[in-house]
C-alpha cells in the first residue's frame, strides 16, 4: 500500500508551496501519495496518514495554544516530522540560551517581559545602544524590530499582542547581517544546500516580506560542520532543519534554528528535494 504523507499548510495559504511541491513530487516518484492540508482546517484531512510533515504552517503563533494542541494530537496519531520534542523545543526562542549552554556560538540574548522597563534593564546591563527585539514565540519577522535606546518606550508600545503574551527576546545586533544572513539546510543532520538572504538597503530583516535578495551560497566545510554540530545538541536529530546565522572570522554565529516550518528553498537547489524525500522514507522504513 502506498504510504500517505500529508504536508501541513495553513488556512491562510493552503496550497503546497513551489519549493515543497518539488519534495512532494520526489516522494511520489518513490511511490508515496502526497497531499497538502491546513493544520487549522478539517481534521479529517489527516486521518489515516502514515506521516504528517510540518511545512508551511505559517501564522501558527497567532493561535499558539491551538497549534500546540494540534501538534500533540498529530504526534499521538501518526508520525510527525519534525518530532514533537523538537516542536516543543522550537516553539519558544528561549532555545537560544540552551544552544549557548551547549557551546554553540549565538548572539548574546535575553528573554524578558514585553515592557519598556524590562527591556531597558537589558540595555543598562549590556551598555548596548541598539538591539534586536523579537517575540519569544513568533515567525516570519513579525514584530521583529531594531530597538534604539532612546526610543525603547515608543518601540515596545508598537509591538504585537503576540509579543506581549509570549514575552520578547532582546538580542545583540550583529552588523554582519548587512551582508546577508546564511540559511543552511540540513536533512537528517547532513548539510544539503545554502542561500544568502540579503536585506534591502536600510533594512536588517531578511524575511520574505521584507523583499531580500536570495542567492545560492557555497559555505566552507568548516561553517557547514558548525551548523551540523549545532543540530547535534538538539533534543532529537531533525528530519529537516534550517540553521540561520552569520559568519565572523570563520565562526558561524547561529541566530535561529528552524525545525518547525522553515522555508527550505529547494527551488534554488532542485536536487535537494530528492535528498529530503530519501531522508523521509528512511525515517518511515520499518
Amino acid at each position: 500500500m502506498r504510504p500517505h504523507i500529508v504536508l501541513a499548510t495553513s488556512a491562510d495559504d493552503p496550497e503546497i508551496t513551489p519549493s515543497d511541491r518539488l519534495y512532494a513530487d520526489a516522494l511520489e516518484r518513490q511511490g508515496c501519495r502526497v497531499t497538502g492540508a491546513p493544520w487549522d482546517g478539517p481534521r479529517a484531512a489527516f486521518d489515516g496518514a502514515d506521516a504528517v510533515v510540518l511545512r508551511s504552517t505559517w501564522g501558527y503563533y497567532r493561535a499558539l495554544d491551538a497549534f500546540r494542541a494540534w501538534t500533540e494530537a498529530m504526534a499521538a496519531a501518526t508520525r510527525l516530522f519534525n518530532p514533537i520534542e523538537l516542536v516543543r523545543w522550537n516553539l519558544r526562542k528561549d532555545y537560544v540560551a540552551k544552544l549557548d549552554a551547549a557551546g554553540v556560538r549565538v548572539p548574546r540574548s535575553f528573554v524578558v517581559p514585553c515592557d519598556a522597563a524590562s527591556v531597558g534593564r537589558v540595555f543598562d546591563e549590556t551598555g548596548w545602544d541598539r538591539a534586536v527585539v523579537k517575540p519569544a514565540s513568533g515567525a516570519s519577522g513579525h514584530s521583529v524590530e531594531l530597538l534604539q535606546r532612546a526610543r525603547i518606550a515608543r518601540q515596545i508600545a508598537s509591538l504585537s499582542d503576540e509579543a506581549r503574551a509570549s514575552g520578547v527576546v532582546v538580542q545583540e545586533f550583529l552588523p554582519e547581517i548587512g551582508e546577508g544572513e546564511l540559511a543552511l539546510a540540513y536533512f537528517d543532520g547532513v548539510f544539503s544546500h545554502a542561500l544568502r538572504k540579503r536585506p534591502p538597503p536600510g533594512e536588517f530583516r531578511s524575511n520574505s516580506r521584507f523583499n531580500p535578495t536570495r542567492t545560492p551560497e557555497t559555505p566552507s566545510p568548516q561553517v557547514t560542520a558548525q551548523g551540523a554540530a549545532c543540530l547535534a545538541t538538539l533534543p532529537a536529530m531533525p528530519l529537516y532543519a534550517r540553521v540561520d546565522g552569520v559568519v565572523r572570522d570563520g565562526t558561524l554565529i547561529v541566530i535561529e534554528v528552524e525545525v518547525l516550518e522553515p522555508a527550505l528553498f529547494m527551488d534554488f537547489e532542485p536536487a535537494s528535494a530528492e535528498r529530503f524525500a530519501e531522508a523521509t522514507l528512511k525515517r518511515l522504513a520499518p
